[in-house]
Parts: C-alpha cells; structure tokens; sequence
C-alpha cells in the first residue's frame, strides 16, 4: 500500500537522495528553494512512503503560470532532466496523483521531464545531451578528443589563456554581463541577475564559475553543477571578440581534469536542440556519447514558440530581440525569462 504525502521531514528526503541512483541535483531541497525564490513558482512536490512510512519515491511538481508558455505543471522548471524516482509501485502511484488532481480549467498540460512508463502520457524527444566518460582519466579523455579541439585548447594555452574556479560575487557579475552578450546575440532572452546570484547563494558548493581571463580580461565562463558522480556542464558565455581565444575549449579542459581529480566519473555537456546543429556538433568532438531526452506530457505535447526554432514567428522574435539595446534587452529578460523554465 503505497500513500502519497505533500510534505516531508527535509532529513528523510535527503537520507532518501543519497540511496536512490537516479537522484539529481534538481530533486534536492536546494533546487526547490532556488526555484521558490527566484521566480515565485508554486511547489506541488509529492512523495510516497510505504506501509512502514518509509519514503519510496518522489515527484517534484511545480505550478508555472504563464500567457506566454501555457500554465503547466512541470518537473522541473530550468531542469533539462528529471522526473519521478524511486520504486516501480511508487513511481506509478505518483504519476496516477497528479492526473487525479489535473484540472484543465487551471492548467493546460504537465511537463515531465523524463521518459514515464505510464500510458496516459505522450513521449517528445526534441533534444539530447552528451555525455563524457571520466573513469578513463586527463590521458585517456585527451586521446579521444576530436583533433581540433586539441588544437582549440592548445592555441587557448599558447596565447596564455587562464582559467580559474571562483564563486565571488563581482566574478559572477562579470559572467552576466557576458551571459547577456552572447543570448542577445543568438537572439533569446537572457537568464536575469537574480537567476544566478540566487543560483550560487541557494545551491551553495554545487555551483562552480570557471572563469577564462585573457591578459587580465574576462573573456569568457562557465557554471558547472556537481551532484553524485556527474559534473553537469550547465550554463556558458563569453566576448565574441576573443572567439580566436577559444575561451570554450579553455574552460571545458580545465573543468573536465578538475572533475577527474576529484573523482567524478561522468561529465554532462548538457541540453542541446536537435535544429542547433552547430553546438550538436562542438559538443559530438569532445569523445562523448550522445544520449537522447524524452519528455512526457499530459495530455498531450503542446506547440510553444520556445521549442518551434524553425517557425517563422520564432525567426522574427530571434530578429527582434538581436537588434534590442542591452538596457532594454535586460529588462526584457527580466519581465519574461521566468515564463521558459
């Protein structure tokens, strides 16, 4: 018999993440708080507990209301990976809760973002992330490394190229700044100042900024996110004035021999769509393997502008937002970002 809880003490939650393998940093406790704080989305986290009362599983829920993106229930927002964990029986018995209380009148789907064994759900594979096998060590990752991202770390080392790991504050301030550049220029809004200050303050030693400085200026950075066994390589910017500097291959290098010597076993380029064929390909010569991302969705996959890259209205949003100055870009992005998670 399997009962289902809203709430639960935030020890046995964590006990229970530590002893499920497919636990992720966005089950934690922490993700829920950074969530709560920075966009004001409503939690509807479930969890099951057997007869013993002892937990068995959990789906973290929340309510993101939105004009833009449709009000959905998603697990979970700015998570490119993560669903319900723990038992068969549990699983099940969660996913059978939240459609018993899906009301179409106050939601318009729920997003999984996870492959569900469940039938009332519909499957969407729009993207992949690739991932890199650390357990061969620095030698035997840099052998499998496509030759021109030798080159591209080499050429970085060779014009002197420095890469450190920080979480100070005007550090981070300095990769916003950064962040905004390169999302305007690709022509989407840009994650706003309180998205990664927030990020750092709430997630705390799980968040790494790997910094490249080119005589003494910062050119280029990188977030990476640590949890279990897996470096997840979450968010990236840098001056495409310096693009000759590869500031990219610079910081991947150096936080994937980071993660080496701290016994990390798998490195996660991170969430790719399949019509950006570009980063496809940056993160394929890295010696990974790709793994596809299926979705579930209830009651069916909607058409959003987000995922239709292709469609004409998202080409004219593309247009738009590339021609915006940076003040308005950034109030921009502070008014809708919170709608994409």
């Amino acid at each position: 018999m399997v009962e289902i809880r809203e709430q639960i003490p935030e020890g046995e939650w964590r006990r229970f993440l530590d002893s499920c393998s497919d636990a992720t940093l966005y089950h934690t406790p922490e993700w829920k708080i950074f969530l709560e704080k920075t966009f004001d989305y409503r939690p509807h986290y479930l969890f099951a507990t057997d007869e013993s009362g002892q937990l068995t599983g959990m789906l973290p829920l929340f309510e993101v209301k939105s004009r833009l993106t449709g009000n959905r229930l998603c697990s979970v927002p700015f998570a490119h990976y993560c669903g319900p964990i723990g038992d068969v029986e549990a699983v099940h018995a969660l996913l059978d809760r939240t459609l018993s209380s899906f009301d179409p009148s106050e939601t318009s789907f729920i997003e999984v973002r996870d492959e569900v064994n469940h039938d009332k759900f519909e499957l969407c594979n729009s993207f992949s992330t690739f991932i890199l096998d650390l357990s061969i060590g620095p030698d035997g990752i840099w052998t499998n490394l496509e030759s021109n991202v030798r080159r591209g770390v080499r050429k970085s080392q060779k014009l002197g190229v420095e890469v450190s790991v920080t979480q100070n504050t005007e550090d981070l301030k300095s990769f916003f700044e950064l962040n905004c550049i390169t999302k305007r220029n690709i022509g989407v809004p840009a994650h706003p100042w309180r998205f990664f200050r927030n990020l750092f303050e709430y997630l705390g030693d799980y968040e790494q900024l790997f910094l490249a400085k080119y005589q003494g200026e910062i050119i280029g950075g990188g977030i990476r996110e640590y949890y279990g066994s897996t470096v997840l390589a979450g968010y990236a910017a840098s001056n495409p004035v310096y693009a000759k500097c590869n500031p990219f291959n610079a910081i991947n290098w150096a936080s994937i021999v980071d993660a080496c010597q701290k016994g990390y076993t798998s490195y996660d380029l991170g969430r790719v769509s399949y019509d950006n064929e570009g980063l496809q390909f940056f993160k394929r010569r890295w010696g990974t393997i790709e793994k596809r991302l299926f979705y579930s969705y209830f009651p069916r996959d909607p058409a959003s502008l987000a995922n239709n890259r292709t469609g004409k209205k998202y080409k004219i949003a593309t247009r738009v937002i590339q021609k915006m100055p940076m003040p308005l870009h950034k109030a921009f992005s502070n008014r809708v970002f919170g709608h994409f998670g």
